[in-house]
């Protein structure tokens, strides 16, 4: 056999690797309808308490978010999980800018976020979900 078609016949079976794994690893990433509805209905009630209580919101949203990137197989605190997964979504900087203010709440002392703020952070997290699949009725 000619070498040319040694190569040929490698780079065939490696394509068809390549194509089955691509595969594989597309539907472990994917938001089941169950996911999708546990998320909407938790989403509710984060929406419940935005003006009330910003700061609890945002980071239930955070923990929400956290919880379902745990569910789609990624592994790690949810800044290793963003870094991992972080093409999936359009708005990455503000995604970070979401997650970095939910540490300030956790860790500085006297942290007060507004309910304006509270809601820019929170859209942030609504369409990171929706890039995961998840829409909502709002």
């Amino acid at each position: 056999m000619d070498i040319t078609l040694y190569f040929l016949l490698i780079f065939f079976i490696l394509a068809v690797i390549v194509s089955i794994a691509v595969f594989i690893l597309a539907g472990k990433h994917k938001v089941t309808e169950k996911q999708k509805k546990i998320v909407r209905k938790e989403w509710d009630k984060i929406m419940q308490i935005k003006d009330s209580n910003p700061e609890n919101a945002l980071m239930q949203a955070d923990k929400l978010f956290d919880h379902l990137l745990k569910l789609l197989g990624f592994t790690g605190s949810l800044g290793d999980k963003l870094k991992k997964c972080g093409s999936n979504f359009h708005d990455l900087n503000g995604l970070w800018d979401a997650h970095k203010t939910r540490n300030r709440i956790v860790h500085e002392i006297g942290f007060k976020l507004d309910t304006k703020e509270c809601n820019r952070l929170l859209n942030k997290f609504k369409s990171a979900f929706k890039d995961l699949g998840v829409n909502f009725k709002q």
